[in-house]
């Protein structure tokens, strides 16, 4: 049972079982610091009486992710037609800087307000970097 390693989309061709899934070339280039990029975007749609509070919680959330070490940047914004509705866009050097950003305050003071009933509806999306100006390219 075969499948495509996240990593390098399966242009290695064989793949060996990790806990993972991704091919060995894959396991070895994470391990020695070249993993892709790992991004991540959301759309929320905020409460429409907690927006000003939104808006504070993310402004820091916004300002601390950029400080991470392995943050490659943090976008916030605002659709065009929906007041209330908002997308991050987050990279990170690697899946496991994304992992250590959810250990930060300023993400926590995020997570409690979508735990609050801050957020209506929330759809998350995470991706590998496969052609992405500013980070490293896949090794293969």
């Amino acid at each position: 049972n075969k499948r495509a390693c996240p990593y390098c989309l399966g242009l290695v061709g064989r793949l060996t079982r990790t806990t993972r899934g991704v091919c060995m070339r894959s396991a070895l280039n994470k391990a020695e610091g070249n993993a892709p990029a790992y991004v991540m975007m959301v759309t929320v749609d905020v409460q429409p009486d907690r927006l000003d509070e939104f808006r504070r919680v993310l402004a820091a959330d916004v300002e601390g992710s950029r400080k991470e070490p392995a943050c490659i940047r943090m976008d916030l914004l605002r659709d065009e037609f929906e007041h209330t509705r908002y997308y991050f866009y987050m990279a990170y050097r690697d899946q496991s800087g994304l992992e250590e950003h959810r250990l930060t305050e300023h993400y926590k003071a995020w997570s409690a307000f979508r735990q609050s009933g801050g957020i209506v509806s929330q759809v998350a999306s995470k991706a590998f970097a496969v052609d992405f100006q500013g980070a490293r390219e896949p090794t293969v």
